[in-house]
């Protein structure tokens, strides 16, 4: 940012950016941290968020007396169980899978009941000459509450786009940025994503907001795709075949298949005979829904159940291992007139007398070193994998050993080594790609098309019968 538009936003005590994705987010915010005078509270929704921050201010060798960073979540957290009689927290909710939403959404209100205090003012004050908060179109409004509140204590500076507003939880409503009550500062931006890698396409999805703005308030539009100079392919899905652009794809580091609902993407990634690697939702229900079961049962109907789990990873397992389900649904591990995969019956008769973590860790294994299975969710595998590991390890239950390694922070672990990756725009927001592939068969709302767009820094595949696509809010 200019001198003069840091010193525009520095003279307000609240203030709004608008900015679009690829444009430079993250370096305004770094450019605030180091023009202001004390410490600024840096807040944004997702952990990668955070260390996508952290990682820029040490770039740019800012120091780390003048700033502090955290997700909104940790932060309401922090205050909330600090101040639980004020913020009326329930110590009988807690964070796993089963009531985590309402776990959370009780420090958000929490959380704006404490800043109404004085008394928390001053200790904002004492700590912090500033907030910022990043992604600001995702907050929801109890979330923009609670920073009117601060701002009352604290200069208050939010950046953001409407336009990647996506995140509507379970009738939560999301800020309303015509009626935030922050002025909006005008900064001049580029599109500096695509700078080096295709600045036509970066300025092509500069240009599509103007289309796409009017579906903020409720209204469709129509939207007629450029080839840009052959960055952008529409393609009709009847003549749509991923295996005959392998060749294509193999040029790019990284490509994405976005579609609208989950089980596009599975079944996408089951043709793709596990090229193509699901991305997994963060609640991951058939992780805990299988890591249940196999803390309530045993014997014959322990590997059903884990034959059905694999079935879920991978192709082909209920076919090659039809012979060994049926015996197994009788509870009878007599395979010796079974011919085909011999070995996996040697290896369960094996594990009857097992220990159930061992035995489940052995036949995972097997499963992971057979090339008849064409592997499609290796995260969702690896995570249970990870949850049999750390049952074992602490004594635990399998489900409560996924509930750790899945809302715990420090055991959370990324997946971002799958060249070929099937997605939806809630799980794709804020990572890039060279190559796009978006499923238009089921349509995607205009803010969900603009997301999707803006993941591709190379090339762009649209599959829709027309070039004119017609986009709703």
């Amino acid at each position: 940012m200019t001198q003069q538009e840091l010193d525009d936003i520095f003279r307000l005590h609240t203030a709004a950016i608008i900015a679009p994705a690829g444009h430079g987010k993250t370096e305004m915010i770094v450019d605030m941290v180091e023009y202001a005078n004390g410490k600024q509270l840096l807040l944004t929704h997702t952990h990668a968020g955070v260390d996508a921050l952290k990682k820029r201010l040490i770039r740019r060798n800012i120091p780390q007396t003048k700033y502090a960073i955290s997700t909104i979540a940790a932060f309401c957290v922090k205050w909330g169980m600090a101040y639980r009689s004020t913020a009326l927290v329930n110590t009988f909710l807690s964070p796993s899978k089963s009531n985590s939403q309402a776990y959370y959404t009780q420090f958000y209100g929490g959380s704006k009941a404490i800043f109404q205090h004085k008394w928390a003012g001053r200790v904002l004050q004492a700590s912090y000459a500033g907030l910022i908060v990043d992604e600001y179109q995702d907050c929801l409004m109890e979330h923009h509450e609670m920073f009117q509140a601060i701002s009352r204590y604290l200069p208050v500076r939010i950046l953001g786009d409407p336009l990647q507003g996506i995140f509507e939880f379970s009738g939560q409503a999301l800020v309303d940025w015509s009626q935030l009550g922050f002025p909006i500062v005008s900064i001049n931006t580029s599109p500096w994503r695509w700078q080096k890698t295709n600045p036509v396409l970066g300025n092509y999805l500069s240009s599509i907001r103007t289309s796409l703005w009017p579906t903020l308030s409720g209204q469709r539009c129509s939207l007629n795709i450029d080839s840009c100079n052959g960055s952008i392919c529409v393609i009709d899905p009847q003549s749509f075949n991923a295996y005959s652009l392998l060749s294509e794809f193999k040029k790019f580091k990284s490509v994405l298949h976005i579609s609208k609902w989950e089980y596009q993407q599975k079944s996408f990634s089951s043709r793709m005979s596990g090229i193509f690697q699901i991305d997994e939702r963060q609640d991951c229900e058939e992780l805990f829904e299988f890591a249940e079961a196999f803390s309530d049962k045993d014997g014959a109907d322990l590997f059903l159940s884990a034959i059905e789990f694999e079935s879920k990873c991978a192709t082909k397992v209920t076919t090659e291992l039809s012979a060994f389900i049926s015996r197994l649904k009788k509870h009878s591990f007599d395979f010796s007139r079974i011919k085909k995969n011999q070995d996996f019956g040697k290896l369960l008769c094996e594990l009857q007398n097992c220990n159930k973590l061992e035995a489940l860790m052995r036949l995972f294994n097997w499963f992971d070193g057979n090339s008849h299975f064409n592997l499609y969710r290796a995260e969702l595998q690896r995570e249970m994998m990870r949850s049999l590991r750390y049952a074992r390890d602490h004594s635990v239950s399998v489900y409560d050993a996924a509930n750790h390694i899945r809302n715990d922070p420090a055991l959370q672990k990324r997946y971002e080594d799958y060249k070929y990756l099937s997605s939806r725009t809630l799980l794709s927001k804020g990572l890039e790609f060279d190559c796009v592939i978006i499923d238009m068969t089921t349509p995607l709302s205009a803010k969900e098309f603009y997301v999707a767009m803006t993941r591709a820094m190379k090339k762009i595949y649209i599959i829709a019968t027309s070039h004119t696509l017609d986009l709703g809010p």
